[in-house]
This record gives C-alpha cells, sequence and structure tokens, in this order.
C-alpha cells in the first residue's frame, strides 16, 4: 500500500492527469496518494519508528536544509511551513517506502515511464493529438516544442526533464540485457532525443551530452575511463555546435551578452551573486523575482535561470553550501557503493545518471525546490538505508527476478544441479567464484576452482527464481578482508572538507559564467 502510495505520487508529478481531466482536480491526487503512503508505512509489517526516519548523510542533509530555511531564511514561520511540509512529508514518505532493492528498481521503472509518456505526449502534439493543447503554448515559444502542463509549458523545462530518461532507458534496456530486449530498448531511446530536440534547448542538449558520457563511461574500469572519456567530451562538444539556436551565440571576451536570452541569465546570474554576498540569509523563499523587481526594476525582470543562482538569492551562502552538500552526498553514496547482482548495479548506475543530469540541468534552469529533486535524493537515501544494513557476508542464492523488462526475467545464476554440493558457510567470496564459475564453459581452472568452493557448473540447469534476500546478519566471525557494502555510515571530518571544496567549485562557475 505504501509503495503503491508513491507510485501514484510520481505519475501525478510527473504525468498530471488532474490538469487535462478535469474531475481528478477536485480529488487532489498528490494528497490522496501521500495519504495512502502514510497509512501503508503504519500498517505494513514492522512498521515504522522514529530512529527509522533520520539515517543517512543524505537525511541528515536535507534535514538541516528545511530546519535552516524554516529559522534562518526571511519570512514568517507560518507562511514557510506553509510552503515546505509537502516537501518534507513526500521526501521522507519515498525514502522510508522505497525499503528494498525490488521496490527502488520498481520506483526507477514507473518513474521513467512516466518521462517516456510525457515526451511521447509532447511528440504527438506535432501530429495533431494534442488533449493538452500544446500547439498554443509551442506556438507561444516561437515554434519550441513545449506542453499545455503547468510542469512542461516550457520548452526548457520539458527538455530537461525528458533528456534524463535517455540514460534510464539504456540502463533498463540495453545494458546486460538479451538481444530481443535490445532490439525495443534501442528505438524507445530516440523518442526522449527526439522531443529534446524539438525543443531546442540549449541547456537541454548539454545536459543530455553529461548524461550520455556519464552513461557510456560510469563503472568502466579506470584505464577504460581515461581514454574513452576524453573521447567522448571531444565527440560531444564538437556535436553541439551543429544542434538547433547554437549557432546564435558566441561566448568569449564578454560577447555572449549580444545574445538576448544569454544577456539575461547573466544578469540573474550576477543578481544572485549580489544577494548572496549582500544579504545574510538571502532574499526569501520564492523571492528571488520580487528582489530583482526592487532592485532592477520592473522592465528588467528576471527568473533564476538556475538550481544554483536560485538557491544562492533565495538562502544566501549558507543556504548554498547546504544544498551543494545534499549533491556531494549523493555522489559519494553512489561513487562507494558496493553491490552484489547486476541489477543492483543497474539501479546505482541509474541513480548516478540521474544525479549528474540534474547537477547539469542546474546551471541552466531553477529546479532547486522542485519536487523531482527530493524525490531522487530520497531514491539514493534509500539505496544507502539497504546497502548500509546488508552484512558484508551477504551473498544472494540466485539473482533477483525482479530484475527483468516487461515480465522478462533476469537470471545469470541459475540454482545449482542436483546433488551438488554447495558449502553451508559461503560467503561473498564464494559468491564471486560462483559468478566466475557458471558463465560460459568452464575451463580446467575453473572447474578446478569450482570444485574448491563446492559449486558446480550448471549451464543448462533450469533456472529457480527467488524474491528479494534480506540483509544476512553479522555474527562476528566475518574474515577481515571482507568489505562492507556501504561503508560510509556518517559523515566525518573530510566530509566537510568535501563539502566546501564543492561550494567553492559552485561558485567558481557561476563567476566564470558572469564573464562570458
Amino acid at each position: 500500500m505504501d509503495f503503491v502510495g508513491i507510485v501514484i505520487f510520481a505519475i501525478v508529478l510527473y504525468v498530471r492527469p488532474q490538469e487535462f481531466i478535469g474531475m481528478l482536480d477536485a480529488l487532489r491526487p498528490a494528497f490522496a496518494s501521500l495519504a495512502m503512503t502514510t497509512v501503508g508505512l503504519f500498517v505494513r509489517e514492522g512498521g515504522v519508528s522514529l530512529k527509522q526516519i533520520i539515517r543517512t548523510p543524505q537525511d541528515w542533509m536535507v534535514s538541516a536544509y528545511f530546519i535552516y530555511i524554516l529559522f534562518w531564511t526571511p519570512g514568517a514561520f507560518g507562511d514557510l511551513w506553509g510552503e515546505l511540509y509537502q516537501y518534507i512529508g513526500f521526501y521522507f514518505l519515498v525514502v522510508l517506502a522505497l525499503s528494498n532493492f525490488q521496490r527502488v528498481y520498481q520506483y526507477l521503472a514507473w518513474w521513467c515511464g512516466s518521462i517516456m509518456f510525457i515526451a511521447i505526449l509532447a511528440l504527438l502534439s506535432l501530429v495533431g493529438i494534442d488533449p493538452t493543447d500544446a500547439q498554443t503554448h509551442t506556438q507561444g515559444s516561437l515554434g519550441r516544442l513545449a506542453l499545455g502542463l503547468s510542469l512542461f509549458d516550457n520548452p526548457n523545462a520539458l527538455g530537461h526533464s525528458v533528456m534524463v530518461a535517455v540514460p534510464l532507458l539504456y540502463y533498463f534496456m540495453i545494458w546486460k540485457r538479451p538481444i530481443f530486449v535490445k532490439e525495443v530498448g534501442a528505438p524507445l531511446i530516440f523518442l526522449p532525443m527526439l522531443c529534446t530536440f524539438f525543443t531546442e534547448s540549449k541547456g537541454a542538449f548539454i545536459s543530455g551530452v553529461g548524461a550520455i558520457i556519464a552513461t557510456l563511461a560510469f563503472g568502466k574500469p579506470k584505464w577504460v575511463q581515461f581514454i574513452l572519456l576524453p573521447a567522448l567530451i571531444f565527440i560531444g562538444t564538437s556535436a553541439l555546435p551543429l544542434l538547433p539556436r547554437f549557432t546564435e551565440v558566441q561566448f568569449g571576451e564578454g560577447r555572449a551578452r549580444s545574445d538576448e536570452a544569454v544577456l539575461g541569465r547573466i544578469e540573474s546570474f550576477e543578481f544572485g551573486k549580489w544577494a548572496q554576498e549582500n544579504t545574510e540569509y538571502g532574499v526569501g523563499f520564492k523571492q528571488f523575482v520580487n528582489a530583482f523587481i526592487r532592485k532592477e526594476g520592473d522592465l528588467k525582470a528576471r527568473a533564476s535561470h538556475s538550481s544554483f543562482n536560485q538557491v544562492a538569492g533565495e538562502f544566501g551562502w549558507w543556504g548554498l553550501l547546504i544544498f551543494s552538500g545534499i549533491l556531494y552526498t549523493c555522489y559519494h553514496t553512489l561513487m562507494r557503493a558496493r553491490t552484489a547482482t547486476d541489477n543492483e548495479e543497474r539501479v546505482r548506475r541509474m541513480l548516478f545518471c540521474m544525479v549528474l543530469a540534474y547537477t547539469v540541468s542546474s546551471w541552466m534552469i531553477d529546479f532547486g525546490f522542485r519536487a523531482a529533486f527530493f524525490v531522487m535524493v530520497a531514491m539514493v537515501s534509500a539505496f544507502h538505508r539497504i546497502l548500509m544494513d546488508r552484512s558484508p557476508d551477504y551473498a544472494p542464492a540466485t539473482e533477483e527476478a525482479w530484475g527483468g523488462v516487461a515480465g522478462i526475467a533476469e537470471s545469470k545464476l541459475p540454482a545449482a544441479e542436483a546433488g551438488a554440493e554447495v558449502l553451508a558457510g559461503a560467503t561473498m567470496q564464494d559468491y564471486l567464484m560462483q559468478r566466475k564459475v557458471v558463465r560460459g564453459m568452464p575451463t580446467r581452472p575453473r572447474q578446478f576452482l569450482a570444485a574448491q568452493t563446492g559449486v558446480a557448473s550448471t549451464r543448462s540447469a533450469v533456472a529457480t527464481q527467488t524474491g528479494y534476500v534480506p540483509a544476512i546478519k553479522d555474527v562476528g566471525t566475518l574474515p577481515a578482508d571482507l568489505s562492507p557494502y556501504m561503508a560510509w555510515s556518517r559523515l566525518r571530518w573530510y566530509d566537510a572538507i568535501g563539502i566546501y571544496l564543492t561550494l567553492r567549485l559552485v561558485i567558481y562557475i557561476r563567476d566564470y559564467a558572469i564573464t562570458l
């Protein structure tokens, strides 16, 4: 019940059926889905306790973010609470509801499906199928594709939101999948690319290039990354000028100011810098535009045009520090995590690409206080919790059946043949050895190793699927060389340095952008 509630919330958040099906709006579907999740958490087996609320570095940073905004930034406490309570609620509800890898995987699938629905809906509007009156918004944007939904009525918002589906689809349907699944996934990837192309959003193109580079390079051996990354960056930056509207802008020595759109962003960045440096705690939540008008006048009203700029202007230096810290903890978790199966690794890579795409997009669009940001961080926090609770000697008997696409189960570790002797005290090392043994026709050395670990080659055996296996309790008898799945359980002194350096990098990039 709790999981169904957050799935409905994801659909309501992205698809927004309440905006083109009138009767749904009266039912308040977002509130109803979160209420269902709350009830489900308390009635499920084990329930919820207070000690489960804040456990990971992400939880601490997000909590600090909310507390800072409520008690330090300008504005009445009641007004700020009225704006923030919904974000606080669904962040912790999503974290608590995603209690195992199967749920995280399925939630990512629903998330990706909702984004794909938006991409297809936008493309259909170009051929006359237009339930959201997207044509009106597209014409109002000088022919750049937009949707008649509040979240996507701007071409830039649509492009940045849709492009993240590319790495998600790659890992869902291409990475380590059977060939017939890849044949379906390959053409599907072009749908969000095509949608982004028609939005003509320069920022979305840059974000997409970054996400694709991360998709192709993340998880590869270091020497492969050393060769691959420069090549991908060179190809990506060379291809960008071929995309729509890129030739209109000349960068360097202040020449970018000749483009009206870029000039607006530079002026917005200049105001964000001024607000950060001249106000102790920012100008206040959702007060960026009003403060800009008070300083510069009505004729130069500007939006923040960047999540980092929005946070710096509205919440000041400390707010930007905490916001940078949230992103730092997400990257730290995903880069230090150790997974046990291909499906768990699939989840890790998808989350990393989501965080990277959001980070790049945050320089070009103000998604600093969107629900999608907090849900993304909540998924990373849930991922962190699952690995943190797992014993270092955890070893699944088979790959979980939940890793398939459209009912196609992925099982690279079939069950052992009848009569094959398996050691009762098998550890993670034995499991890793088993993975090497069962892949393909074993060679003589592998046959010898299989005999040593008690694992038989089962290339032709019928697979027996099992569900999610809970963590094995650590009884204190683990070998000293076994490392935990998540060694980073809390913020340490070096994380304070890492967060500060992340903040300095953000400020450096912003100041450099002002000089373009």
